[in-house]
C-alpha cells in the first residue's frame, strides 16, 4: 500500500514542478500530494494498531479543534465539487482546545466527512458543525444520505463491516473508517454518538472531553504543556 502512495505524491511533486500550471492545477495537486502523505499515515496508523501499540503511539498535545476541522474540511472539498455537493462549516466561536493526537483526531474527523461525502447523493449538503461545552467538545457531521438500518447500526464499529448503504459516486469503502474512528475517541477518553433513521439521513458526532483550563492557559501562553497520558 506504501508503494503506491509513495509512487502518486513524488509524481505529483514533479508535476508541482511545472511553472507553466494553472494556480487551479496546482491546488488540486498541492491536494493530491497531501492526500497521499496521509493516506500514507493512516497506514502506519494501522500497523501501529495491529502491532497493539494502542496509546504508546499517540503525540500527546493542546489541540485547536477548529482548524483541525477547518482543513479536513478543506482537503474534501475536491470530492464534494467533483459530486456537486456542498460542504458548508461555520468556524466556531470561541476558539475550542482539547488534548489529544492531532493527527488521529484528524483521521477521525476525516472519516465522518468522508462517510458523509461517500454516501450521499449528488448535489445534497453535507453540514460540519463545533460545538463547544465547559466539558466537551462536540465535533458533528450531517448528511442527507440514505441512514442506517437498526441491523446496520449494530454492526457499525466493527472492523471490516460494510453496510447496506452504497457509495453514490463509484467510490470504494474498505469497511475500517468507523471502527478507526472510534478506536480513536476509546484512546481519547471520548466517544461517537449517531443519530440515524433508515431513509433520514444521519448524524455522527464525536464527544471530546475540553482541555482543562490550567493547561489552556499554559499552552495559550507559549509554555511547554505538561505530559499526559489518556486514561483508558
Amino acid at each position: 500500500l506504501k508503494t503506491p502512495l509513495l509512487g502518486i505524491r513524488q509524481l505529483s511533486a514533479l508535476v508541482l514542478d511545472d511553472d507553466t500550471l494553472s494556480e487551479d492545477g496546482r491546488r488540486k495537486l498541492e491536494l493530491i500530494r497531501a492526500t497521499a502523505d496521509e493516506a500514507m499515515g493512516r497506514v502506519d496508523h494501522l500497523l501501529s494498531a495491529t502491532a497493539d501499540e494502542g496509546e504508546e503511539m499517540l503525540g500527546w498535545g493542546p489541540v485547536n479543534v477548529e482548524t483541525l476541522v477547518e482543513d479536513v474540511v478543506h482537503r474534501l472539498q475536491p470530492h464534494a465539487e467533483y459530486k456537486g455537493q456542498t460542504l458548508r462549516y461555520d468556524r466556531p466561536e470561541p476558539s475550542c482546545r482539547v488534548e489529544g493526537d492531532e493527527l488521529r483526531l484528524q483521521e477521525a474527523v476525516r472519516n465522518l466527512v468522508s462517510n458523509a461525502l461517500k454516501y450521499s447523493p449528488e448535489g445534497e449538503t453535507i453540514d460540519v458543525e463545533v460545538t463547544c461545552a465547559p466539558e466537551s467538545v462536540r465535533i458533528s457531521v450531517a448528511d442527507n444520505g440514505p441512514g442506517l438500518s437498526g441491523a446496520d447500526q449494530k454492526r457499525l464499529f466493527s472492523p471490516f463491516q460494510r453496510l447496506t448503504p452504497q457509495p453514490t459516486g463509484n467510490e470504494r469503502s474498505s469497511g475500517v473508517g468507523l471502527y478507526i474512528t472510534k478506536q480513536v475517541m476509546n484512546l481519547h477518553g471520548g466517544d461517537v454518538d449517531v443519530v440515524t433513521a433508515e431513509g433520514e439521513g444521519s448524524t455522527f458526532t464525536l464527544v471530546l472531553p475540553t482541555m482543562p483550563s490550567s493547561r489552556l492557559r499554559r499552552a495559550d501562553s507559549g509554555a511547554p504543556p505538561a505530559v499526559t497520558t489518556p486514561s483508558t
